[in-house]
């Protein structure tokens, strides 16, 4: 078995493989409270996006 990948044969990454620009590492953590995450969850979903792509929108695409 080589050194890439997991356990199983073809796991994991393969070598040489490059992330994508867009792929998302870093985290930001946000305290509110039930109700304020309540409102956020209905309002993605009125949006039709994730929590996370709403919140993106929100603030950094604002019109």
């Amino acid at each position: 078995m080589g050194t890439y990948g997991g356990y199983r044969p073809g796991a994991g990454r393969k070598k040489g493989s490059v992330l994508d620009i867009n792929h998302r590492t870093s985290r930001i953590v946000l305290s509110c409270t039930e109700s304020e995450a309540s409102q956020i969850k209905e309002l993605a979903k009125q949006n039709n996006k994730s929590v996370t792509k709403y919140i993106i929108d929100i603030i950094l695409h604002r019109s």
